[in-house]
């Protein structure tokens, strides 16, 4: 199955090179974001997106943060979180959540490929419309600010 759209989101450049040369063979168009915010800026976009791999320490909001989002937007698209050095709180999200996936290696790139292809050929991903994206970040942005204000 080949895809139309990946997103591949981590704030090192070179990471997100050998990512996309890791799924080069079933994503054929892929684009990167260097953070969490620059990520849901593109799923909030009107061009659908096949599948996400995000790792998990990315400037602004971490990758568990975006699935975490994107989920609450009711967005099943499938999403490989990249977590070296895991905490057993991570992992046990990623199990609960549906079309996701947890891979503990950056550096497996047969690992990586597997567990995106096992979640696009597991079911089709449903797109949350990108108004229903905006507006998740809009409630998590105001949650941020009423954190901070509260102290």
């Amino acid at each position: 199955m080949k895809l139309v759209r990946a997103l591949i989101a981590d704030e090192s450049p070179a990471m997100r090179r050998w990512y996309a040369a890791a799924l080069r063979r079933i994503a054929p168009e892929v684009e990167g974001c260097g953070s969490g915010w620059e990520l849901l800026f593109n799923l909030a976009q009107d061009r659908p997106c096949d599948l996400v791999v995000a790792s998990r320490s990315l400037p602004g909001l971490s990758g568990a943060q975006v699935l975490a989002m994107l989920r609450t937007a009711d967005a099943q698209v499938p999403f490989v979180l990249v977590a070296p050095f895991c905490d057993g709180g991570t992992r046990s999200l990623i199990e609960k959540l549906p079309n996701a996936a947890l891979v503990e290696d950056s550096l497996d790139a047969v690992r990586l490929a597997e567990a995106a292809e096992a979640l696009i050929t597991s079911s089709p991903p449903r797109q949350a419309s990108p108004e229903r994206v905006r507006r998740a970040v809009a409630r998590h942005a105001r949650a941020q600010r009423l954190r901070r204000a509260l102290g």
